[in-house]
């Protein structure tokens, strides 16, 4: 082989090496970019689970202030010579166990919410995660076969000869004439 043949052989093969280099950095980028999604899921479920924990005890402090509340009114009726069984004291009393019920299951709700949406962004940073590693696999694939194609077609020369033609040039004539890759001898 000459010169003049080898260095249109050295481009195919210097082509499909970098296409190939760059089907590997695809496929990594891609596994980078799970990897970082991956993480994000883990963070958004620990905070889910911290919103919970927050939003119970936002609803305990509820409860706590409800009894405090209730703890004062009965303590000033009976301050003023009234009794526990008073309608107008029952009914304040009852009044106000409603209300800190109330706010303690909105606050529970108000962070079981947040904790919901954080679970469903973990989710979608999974799949996103998984999509950008298929993409990178794909991208790696396509660019492999086009380094292969660049080693038979002679994509990375000049001339456009193949390395098959350039190391067999009488089978490359009669093979590929009609641009075929013929089989036969």
């Amino acid at each position: 082989m000459s010169w003049k043949e080898a260095i249109p052989a050295a481009l195919s093969v210097v082509s499909a090496m970098g296409k190939a280099d760059a089907g590997d950095a695809a496929a990594r980028v891609g596994l980078q970019q799970q990897a970082a999604a991956q993480y994000e899921a883990e963070q958004l479920r620990i905070n889910a689970g911290q919103s919970i924990a927050s939003a119970q005890r936002a609803a305990e402090e509820q409860r706590r202030q409800g009894m405090m509340i209730q703890s004062r009114a009965i303590a000033l009726a009976a301050a003023g010579g009234g009794s526990v069984t008073d309608p107008g004291l029952v009914h304040l009393l009852a009044g106000n166990a409603g209300e800190t019920a109330y706010r303690s299951a909105v606050a529970l709700y108000e962070g079981e919410d947040k904790a919901r949406t954080m679970r469903e962004s973990a989710t979608a940073a999974e799949y996103s995660g998984a999509a950008a590693a298929q993409a990178g696999a794909d991208r790696q694939k396509a660019a492999m076969t086009l380094a292969f194609g660049d080693l038979i077609g002679g994509g990375g020369s000049k001339g456009g000869d193949s390395l098959y033609k350039i190391l067999n040039p009488k089978k490359a004539e009669s093979n590929f004439g009609n641009g075929v890759i013929g089989l036969m001898e």
